[in-house]
Formats: structure tokens, sequence, C-alpha cells
């Protein structure tokens, strides 16, 4: 017999098309979001369900198991394959089935037709991927734990057709002790007893899995940065800063503006596939570079030389054997502001982290990835703002 939870009674009185799951450790949306599936294919006819996550190994141990495991509680006889091998599916007497997708592992097609399909840690998938998956699903279950802010956040949960639940293991009446004193343990070694944050480390830990609230990503270099809907009228702009990408890297170029005492970057161009000739369409169409300069990765001479001989502003960043932390140290002094256009800049600067070693303890270094406006902004700060402190670099 399977005990309803506060969780199962919260999500079954949810009543539109999408159903966006945000909750802590131990809230049971993933167990219940299954008990719901399982119950409704096990009694309607010839339905589709897909239940979808990042990677399918995993899901073999979790969602997959869950299933299983709810199947045998409720005493049904189902069709199960490719349970520890292939492709997992479950066929229900009914005809209806669930196929389990691991986005590591399958290619899936676009406009996926299906009567349900449900995106288990959705944060870990991009929103290309969710759209796809989605976009002729006539039910959608997501769920997530909220390390941070993502496209759910901005594309699924404002719409109106989205019931948005957020959930804590407080709403699990069955969770254990021993996991219940783990989770408070976050409270207690992030907080202190008059509320002040004791460690910022273990405060995000209870935001995010004691209490369910969007936190930012452990190890995060920027935290002093904040959004703004559009670019004030009376901002200043000192330049831009470009860094160059092609194939499978975009160039990036941002304006850099001074407003009272923030600094406000604002989106120009991310974009693959550009040759040099194309910076310069996009910039003059923009205006970048025609007043101010634009500075530039300086391992790309060739580049700059291109965009110059165009009547664009532009020229290389000096760049030292430190230049990367250094150019983060100057970011890190200024108050940051980014419109709300600058998806990309607001995506980077979300998931730009300190690299780790084998034990997980930090390094002296970011992680070279997620980095591609950053870099730009970079190479404008050092030119803007280095040469205040008498250095161009540390080298």
């Amino acid at each position: 017999m399977i005990k309803p939870t506060t969780a199962l009674r919260k999500i079954c009185a949810l009543k539109k098309r999408i159903w966006c799951l945000q909750g802590s450790q131990g809230a049971a949306k993933t167990y219940s979001a299954c008990i719901i599936i399982i119950n409704h294919l096990a009694q309607e006819k010839n339905k589709e369900c897909y239940i979808v996550s990042s990677e399918l190994s995993k899901m073999r141990d979790t969602v997959l198991k869950d299933c299983i495991n709810i199947i045998d509680t409720l005493g049904l006889t189902c069709k199960m394959t490719g349970v520890d091998f292939g492709s997992p599916k479950i066929v229900f007497p009914t005809g209806s089935f669930i196929r389990f997708i691991g986005l590591d592992k399958d290619d899936v097609g676009k406009g996926l037709r299906s009567d349900l399909v449900y995106v288990n840690e959705a944060n870990k998938i991009n929103f290309e991927s969710y759209r796809e998956l989605t976009s002729r699903a006539k039910k959608i279950i997501m769920d997530y734990n909220p390390n941070v802010e993502f496209w759910a956040h901005k594309e699924v949960i404002p719409r109106e057709d989205c019931d948005f639940l957020k959930l804590t293991f407080l709403d699990n009446e069955y969770l254990s002790k021993e996991e219940i004193s783990e989770i408070l343990r976050y409270k207690y070694k992030g907080y202190n007893e008059d509320g002040t944050i004791k460690s910022e480390y273990w405060a995000n830990k209870w935001r995010v899995y004691g209490l369910g609230e969007v936190g930012g990503i452990e190890g995060s270099i920027f935290t002093n940065w904040k959004e703004i809907n559009q670019l004030p009228e009376d901002a200043r702009l000192l330049g831009h800063g470009l860094d160059f990408g092609y194939t499978n890297d975009p160039t990036a170029v941002t304006s850099i503006y001074k407003y009272n005492d923030s600094i406000i970057l604002d989106e120009e161009i991310y974009s693959t596939g550009l040759l040099n000739s194309d910076i310069v369409r996009l910039c003059k169409q923009r205006n970048v570079g025609t007043s101010l300069y634009i500075y530039a990765d300086a391992a790309e001479p060739k580049s700059i030389a291109e965009i110059k001989r165009a009547q664009i502003r532009i020229i290389a960043a000096k760049k030292g054997a430190d230049s990367i932390n250094f150019g983060i140290q100057l970011m890190q002094e200024q108050d940051i502001i980014v419109t709300s256009r600058s998806n990309n800049i607001i995506k980077e600067l979300q998931s730009y982290v300190w690299a780790t070693d084998k034990t997980g303890e930090r390094l002296n270094k970011p992680l070279d990835t997620n980095n591609h406006a950053i870099d730009g902004i970079r190479y404008a700060f050092m030119e803007l703002f280095g040469k205040k402190k008498g250095v161009y670099y540390i080298g």
C-alpha cells in the first residue's frame, strides 16, 4: 500500500497542462510524480508517456527504480524491457506505456508526439531539448532542485498554462529521520543563531536543499551582479569587449557602461560561425566600435587588423601570465548590472565557477567553460580599470 504524502496531495491538486515542481532534497516530488503517472497509465488505454532525463545510467538508479517499486507495491502486472541494458520501457495491460529517454544516449527527434512527457531534473538539460520534447505533448511534468535560476523560471513558469509548486522535505512525512538530520545540518552549518550567515557555502545548501528556494552555483566566481530591465538613458558608454569564436565557440561582444557607481553590461553579439566581415557588419549595425574602442583578444592579431581596416575602432587587450585572475579580480571589485536582454551573459555569470581538484578542493583558476562573453568583458576591464592600478596585468 502506498502512503500518500502532503507532496502527493499538493501535486494531485494541480490542474493545468504543465506542472512545474521545484523542490528541496527529500521532498518526494519525483516519487509522487511517478505514482500519478503509473496510476493514470494503469487505467487509461493506449497512452504514450516519455520520462526524460539528462543521463540514462543515472535514471536507471532513480526514476526507473522508483517506477518499478511503485508497480510492485500496487501489484500491477507490466511488461518491462531494457531495465538493465538498452532502452527501458514499461508496458501496462491497458496498452499504455512509459519509455525512458536519456539524452546522453538517445537521438530524440523534434516534435515528439505524446500524451505525457515527464522531464526529470529539468535544470540539467537545455531549453531547446525541452522544447523539442514537449512541444507536441498533451501533458508536461517537470521537476528539479533549484541550484540556480535557469530557463524554466523565464520560459515556463510565467506561462498561463503552467502550475508552479514549491515543495520541501516537510511535505514528505515518511522521510527518514537520518535524512532529515542531514538536511538540517545545512542550516546549522550555514547560519548563526541570530540568523546571520556563518558559511555562504552551507547557507546556499540550506536555501536549495532545505527550503527549495533558488540558490547560487557552488563555487560561483561572480555573485556581485543583478539584472535591470533596460539600459538607463543616462548610462555612459565606456567601451566594448570582444572574444573571438567561430565553429563551436561563439563570438561575443559586450558593451560596457558606467551608471552611478555601477557598471552595466549589455549583450551586443553572441553567435557562432561569424567571419570578420560579419563582425564588422554587426558592429556597424549596432554602432559598436564607431566611437569608443573594442578591446579584443590579443591572440587574434590578424582578425583585429582586418576589423580595424574596416573603420572599426578596435585594439588588442594586453595580457600576461595571470591575466585571467587579474581580470576576474577587476570584475569582482565592481557592482555589476546586466540588462535582462543579455541572456547569454546572464547564463555565463550564473555558471562560471572555480575549478576543483580530484578531492573537490578549489583551485585558484576558473573552469575553462561558460566564459565567452566573460573573456571579452575581462579584456575591456583590464584596459578600462587595470591602468588605474598602475598595471595592465599581473605577470
